[in-house]
């Protein structure tokens, strides 16, 4: 498992983190939005025990959070929909979230998206669900 990061986020690490190994590809080989160009930086962790919590990127922390654009254009926060390679006790258990965590994780998605390209990133990624599937999180 691993992530990729959102654009700009590479630049706070140094890419020598023993905790993570890097992978550097192109935009344009995978399905990314067509404004995205370029290099696309994607981490994984070498295991749980050996992860920097302090330092892991954005979405691990929001997880298992993740932003979403319905039609009408409006942002929620929606747990995350596909199916995992491994178990998450807030997935499986449907633990109720800290009402103060979903509102920090929605507070700071509604600020990522006024990049342009991470505002394609989660429309492209919200375009592909299937809007009566989802989880909607109630933000408080």
């Amino acid at each position: 498992m691993g992530i990729y990061l959102l654009p700009g986020e590479e630049k706070i690490f140094s890419r020598k983190e023993s905790w993570l190994t890097w992978e550097i590809e192109n935009a344009e080989d995978y399905e990314f939005p067509d404004s995205w160009h370029g290099k696309v930086y994607f981490v994984r962790c070498k295991g749980p025990a050996n992860c920097d919590r302090k330092m892991r990127p954005l979405q691990c922390r929001f997880f298992p959070l993740t932003p979403h654009i319905s039609a009408d254009g409006s942002l929620s926060l929606i747990l995350y929909p596909a199916a995992l390679p491994y178990r998450c006790p807030l997935v499986q258990s449907k633990t109720d979230l800290e009402p103060a965590f979903a509102k920090a994780v929605f507070t700071v998605w509604r600020r990522l998206i006024q990049d342009p390209l991470i505002y394609d990133l989660v429309l492209l990624d919200s375009s592909n669900r299937n809007e009566n599937e989802l989880v909607h999180i109630k933000i408080r």
